[in-house]
C-alpha cells in the first residue's frame, strides 16, 4: 500500500476534477459575473479556463495508470502538471464569463493558451529532476520538451533515457490534445465568430456549426473515433495495448515520437501507419463530409436484410464530392514528391513513400537516415515539410491550401497584367477576396522568411547551412525530423530558438501579429 504523502497528489487531482465536473453542472456564471468589471480579456480568459479545464482532464488517465503502476515519483510529477490546469480552468471559469470570440480575441486565445501550456507542462519535467545543469538549464530544457509536445513537433532532448511509462503516456495524451483536440477547437472559435474577415478564410477553414460547443463536439468525436479504431487495428495486428495505444497519439497527432521502431515494424503495421498519417493530413472538411455521408444512407435497410437496395442507395452517392481541389492536390504532391525522393535517392519506393508522406502530415517519424537520403534528398524533403499538410488538418506547414492559391493566382498572372483588374480566384465555389489573397501570400513568405532567418542562426553555432535549414523547417511545420542530434548539451540558444519556432508553427505565425495588435489596442474593442 502506498504512503498518505504518496497519495496526496492524486487526493488534489480528484478533488479538483470532482470540483470542475460540478461547477460545470451546477454554475450560475451571471450571478457571478454582476460582482467583477467586464473587459475585452474576458470572454479569452473563460475560454483559457475551459481549455485548461479539458486539458487537466486528459491527464487524469495516466495520474491513474502511474499509481496503477506504482510509478510515485511520475504520478506525483502529472498530478503536478494536471492540478495546475484543473485548478486554474476552475479558477479563470469562476471569475469571467465566457462570450463569443472575435477575430483578435480568438488570435489573443491562441496565442496565451500556446505560452501557457508548455509552461505548466514543463512543472512535470522539473519535478522529476531528469535535467542537469543550474535550474534555469532545467527550466529551459523541461519547457522545450512541452512545447516540443504541445506544438506536435516531437523533437526531445532524451533520446536513449528511460522514462516512467506514465510520463510517456501523459506526453502522447497532450501531444493528442494539441494536435487534434485543442487546435481543432481554436480554429474553429475563428468561424464562430461574427467579425471575420480575411484571416479565417485564408486558414480554408468551413464553419462546422453554428454553435461553438456543437463544433468542439462533432471535431472531439470524430478524431476520438479515428483514435479509436485505429488502436484497434494496431492491437489486432500484434502490437501490446500500451503500444497500440501510445503509437496512435503520438502518430495521429503528427508528433510522431513513438517508443517503437517504425522501421522494424511489420508491414501490415507500417501500412496502417501510413494511412493514420494520411488521414491526419487531409482537412477535416474531407472527414465531415464523410460522416455526412454515412449519417445519410438509410441504414434501416441493412437491418431489415434489403440487401440490393441498400447497396444501390450506396452506389447512388456522389463520392466524388468528398475530394476538393486540396485534397486532390494534396495527394498528387505526395505521389509526384515520392517518385522524385526514390530517383533522387535510390531508396526502396515503399521507405520512400513513409518519408514523404511523413514529412507531408508533419509526423516526423524520424526513419530518415543522412546518408541515404544525401543532399538532393534533403532539399526534397525541406520542400514537402515547408509546403505541410492539407488546410485545418492536424499537420502543420503552410498548407496545400496556400499553395493552391498560389497556383492558381500564377495561371491568372496573364491576365492580371493584361487588365490591370484585381485576380478572381475561385476555390470551393467562392470567388476569394484580394485581401485573402494577400494574407496567403504574407504567411507562405513569413513562413519562408523565418525558416531561412533561423538557419542562418544555426550555422553561427556551427552547423551546415542544409542541417541547418533542415532543423529550422522541421520545427517551423511542426514536423520533427532530425538530422542533428538534439541532447541536454545544445546551446541554450539553439533550445529557445527551436522553441520559438516550434510554437509560432503550430500557431502558423500570423495570429501573434494579430494578438499583439490587440494587447497594444487593449483600451480599443477589437
Amino acid at each position: 500500500m502506498p504512503e498518505l504523502y504518496q497519495l496526496a497528489p492524486v487526493i488534489i487531482v480528484g478533488i479538483l476534477l470532482g470540483a470542475s465536473i460540478l461547477y460545470s453542472v451546477f454554475s450560475r456564471r451571471r450571478t457571478m459575473k454582476r460582482y467583477l468589471y467586464y473587459s475585452t480579456f474576458d470572454p479569452i480568459l473563460a475560454n483559457l479556463g475551459f481549455l485548461f479545464q479539458f486539458l487537466g482532464f486528459l491527464l487524469t488517465p495516466a495520474v491513474a495508470y502511474a499509481y496503477y503502476l506504482q510509478e510515485y515519483n511520475g504520478g506525483a510529477a502529472i498530478s503536478l502538471s494536471c492540478a495546475t490546469f484543473l485548478f486554474l480552468g476552475l479558477l479563470l471559469t469562476l471569475f469571467f464569463e465566457p462570450k463569443m470570440l472575435n477575430l483578435k480575441q480568438s488570435c489573443v486565445l491562441l496565442v496565451l493558451y500556446y505560452v501557457c501550456v508548455p509552461l505548466i507542462g514543463s512543472l512535470q519535467f522539473l519535478q522529476l529532476g531528469i535535467f542537469d545543469g543550474s535550474f534555469s538549464e532545467q527550466f529551459l530544457s523541461s519547457l522545450f520538451e512541452a512545447a516540443s509536445a504541445v506544438s506536435t513537433t516531437g523533437f526531445t532532448l532524451l533520446k536513449g533515457y528511460a522514462l516512467p511509462k506514465s510520463i510517456i503516456l501523459a506526453r502522447a495524451i497532450v501531444e493528442w490534445n494539441g494536435g487534434v483536440g485543442i487546435i481543432f477547437l481554436l480554429l474553429s472559435s475563428f468561424y464562430s465568430s461574427l467579425s471575420l474577415p480575411s484571416y479565417g478564410k485564408a486558414l480554408g477553414i468551413e464553419r462546422i456549426g453554428g454553435d461553438y460547443k456543437v463544433s468542439f463536439m462533432v471535431v472531439l468525436l470524430i478524431y476520438t473515433f479515428y483514435t479509436a479504431i485505429f488502436s484497434v487495428l494496431l492491437l489486432f495486428l500484434g502490437m501490446t495495448p500500451f503500444e497500440a495505444i501510445h503509437t496512435v497519439l503520438a502518430v495521429y497527432s503528427t508528433t510522431g515520437l513513438t517508443i517503437v521502431d517504425v522501421r522494424t515494424l511489420p508491414f501490415a503495421q507500417r501500412i496502417i501507419l501510413a494511412f493514420m498519417m494520411l488521414v491526419s493530413a487531409l482537412s477535416f472538411s474531407f472527414h465531415l463530409k464523410i460522416l455526412s455521408i454515412i449519417l445519410s444512407i438509410d441504414w434501416k435497410l441493412l437491418i431489415k436484410r434489403r440487401w440490393k437496395r441498400f447497396i444501390s442507395s450506396i452506389s447512388e452517392i456522389n463520392w466524388r464530392s468528398i475530394l476538393t481541389g486540396e485534397t486532390e492536390l494534396h495527394i498528387l504532391l505526395i505521389l509526384t514528391f515520392t517518385i522524385i525522393y526514390c530517383l533522387a535517392t535510390n531508396i526502396d519506393p515503399f521507405d520512400s513513400f513513409m518519408h514523404i508522406l511523413s514529412s507531408s502530415a508533419s509526423v516526423g517519424l524520424n526513419i530518415i537516415d543522412p546518408e541515404e537520403a544525401g543532399e538532393v534528398g534533403k532539399v526534397v524533403l525541406i520542400i514537402v515539410m515547408l509546403i505541410g499538410s492539407s488546410s485545418f488538418s492536424v499537420g502543420g506547414g503552410i498548407r496545400v491550401y496556400r499553395f493552391y492559391i498560389l497556383w492558381k493566382t500564377l495561371l491568372k498572372t496573364p491576365q492580371i497584367f493584361a487588365s490591370s483588374e484585381e485576380p478572381k480566384i475561385k476555390i470551393n465555389d467562392r470567388f476569394l477576396e484580394f485581401s485573402e489573397i494577400l494574407v496567403n501570400f504574407l504567411v507562405i513568405l513569413l513562413f519562408a522568411a523565418f525558416s531561412v532567418v533561423s538557419a542562418l542562426i544555426l550555422c553561427v553555432l556551427g552547423f551546415s547551412f542544409s542541417d541547418a535549414l533542415f532543423e529550422s523547417v522541421s520545427a517551423i511545420s511542426t514536423t520533427g525530423n532530425v538530422l542533428i542530434d538534439l541532447t541536454q548539451s545544445i546551446s541554450s540558444v539553439h533550445k529557445f530558438l527551436l522553441i520559438i519556432l516550434m510554437l509560432l508553427g503550430r500557431i502558423e505565425i500570423l495570429p501573434v501579429f494579430v494578438a499583439l495588435s490587440s494587447i497594444l489596442t487593449s483600451g480599443e474593442q477589437p
